[in-house]
């Protein structure tokens, strides 16, 4: 492995526990020693937990200012919104969908069947740019068949967005972003490119790992590795007898400032005020009765 071109590692970011409706999480970002990784500012990793038919998930809620993703590891999942969007997603598939102006939307699992299901997934968001943070929302389902695949030596990627490796997925980022699912062999090491101006992580879905030149540093399940903006390429290691499932994440800088209310992520407080009325006087909408 070429260690004059592997970027370090930065620090280690431990998960905590919370909830998002009905369902335990646990949540990476937002983090007191990190706010982002690149445009990325929200990462919760939901499951595995068994479902039963009925399970609400997490109900109406509205959003503003972001982009929210959902990618299923297991499970299926099914996505409304006020604007009429509607998308169910099986394991290995996404919901992307663009809050912009504000949007109120609700995700719920789907067992195959009246008894329980397996559901595990992650939930991410991305602060829009400032120029688009009042945009029309939009949503795009994309079908596990759709992700962009390739096998590398000792591993398998997935790229949900922007490139890695030089492979390209296939969802419209508004703004410089990559989100990638890499799964990496027992005994086996990579070394992924990513563009040199972008800030990069790689989230622990499963597995223990060894990250950075001559892996200098371990991290487990749960643990966001947040690498250095150094440029080079990003190094993980799998020394395990089982594989490391990581999904790696980062872009440019966000633009900020950035503004949390909640549901929201603003440039300013005025804005997340703003979005705060358009919510609580129904000009976000309502969801439709579930057929």
């Amino acid at each position: 492995m070429r260690t004059a071109t592997l970027r370090a590692v930065e620090r280690v970011i431990p998960s905590h526990a919370e909830s998002a409706g009905t369902m335990p999480v646990r949540r990476a970002l937002p983090h007191r020693e990190r706010r982002a990784v690149g445009p990325w500012v929200f990462l919760d990793h939901f499951g595995p937990l068994r479902v039963a038919a009925g399970d609400e998930g997490v109900g109406a809620h509205p959003h503003a200012g972001i982009e929210t993703v959902t990618y299923l590891l297991s499970g299926r999942n099914r996505h409304r919104d006020s604007a009429g969007h509607e998308g169910i997603v099986t394991a290995g598939g996404a919901q992307w969908m663009t809050a912009g102006r504000g949007i109120v939307h609700a995700e719920q699992p789907l067992p195959a069947d009246e008894g329980e299901s397996l559901q595990h997934g992650l939930q991410l968001w991305t602060s829009l740019p400032r120029a688009l943070k009042m945009m029309p929302p939009r949503y795009r389902r994309l079908d596990a068949g759709e992700i962009a695949r390739s096998r590398l030596p000792g591993a398998t990627l997935r790229v949900v967005a922007g490139e890695v490796a030089g492979v390209a997925g296939p969802a419209e980022t508004l703004m410089p972003a990559f989100l990638a699912h890499v799964t990496v062999d027992p005994g086996a090491s990579i070394a992924v490119e990513v563009a040199s101006c972008h800030e990069a992580a790689a989230y622990v879905i499963d597995g223990e790992g060894s990250f950075g030149p001559e892996g200098a540093t371990r991290a487990s399940a749960g643990e966001l590795v947040v690498y250095a903006d150094s440029g080079g390429e990003l190094a993980a290691a799998n020394e395990g007898a089982r594989p490391l499932e990581l999904m790696l994440l980062g872009g440019a800088p966000a633009e900020g400032p950035l503004v949390f209310h909640g549901p929201f992520v603003m440039n300013s407080l005025e804005q997340a005020r703003a979005a705060e009325i358009a919510y609580r006087t129904g000009r976000m909408g309502a969801l439709a009765e579930v057929a």
